[in-house]
């Protein structure tokens, strides 16, 4: 019975050429999950207000919630508003909308790093993203002197970039989740 033998180092001739494959395959499966510049199809948002039993913050997210639709709403590439959370890829729920002012240890404004400011307001709404098993929180913020006018809608469309860029971030998983029916 004559046995054939493979010639000594032949695994490792063919090692480097295996290696070569799978990072090439990894980097085209990685180019792939890549977010182009725009989407093919925008994803459905459903963006809604957290329920509170305080009626201060009820109200305040009342106030947030029409101003956070319409930035979102205003990133037509990306977003298209849904009707319900069931027919939605992505979800917004806003968890807080609130304005502070800085002030120092005495209570007094401070003006010293404000420029020529002498009373500044910072706006604030958060967020909580859901797609699926992932989830992130988000933060709109804006701070404007008090004489030029409210920053609820620069808060609103910061918090629509910060969205723009978790769906950037998930495109890859957030395309898998669209595929599959029933995900949503």
């Amino acid at each position: 019975m004559t046995v054939f033998r493979r010639p000594f180092g032949y695994r490792t001739r063919t090692a480097p050429l295996a290696l070569a494959v799978a990072m090439a395959s990894a980097a085209l499966a990685g180019a792939q999950a890549k977010a182009p510049r725009r989407p093919p199809e925008p994803f459905r948002v459903f963006v809604y207000a957290l329920e509170s039993a305080e009626t201060a913050l009820q109200a305040r997210l009342e106030e947030a919630l029409p101003m956070v639709r319409k930035r979102v709403e205003r990133r037509r590439d990306w977003f298209r508003l849904a009707e319900s959370l069931e027919t939605a890829d992505v979800a917004l729920r806003i968890t807080n909308y609130r304005v502070g002012h800085p002030r120092d240890h005495e209570g007094r404004g401070r003006t010293e790093a404000m420029g020529d400011c002498w009373a500044m307001e910072f706006h604030y709404v958060d967020a909580v993203v859901l797609a699926g098993d992932l989830r992130a929180a988000l933060s709109g913020l804006d701070h404007r002197c008090v004489e030029t006018g409210p920053s609820l809608r620069n808060a609103a469309s910061h918090l629509a970039e910060e969205l723009e860029q978790f769906t950037r971030d998930n495109y890859g998983t957030l395309g898998q989740l669209r595929a599959r029916p029933g995900t949503r």
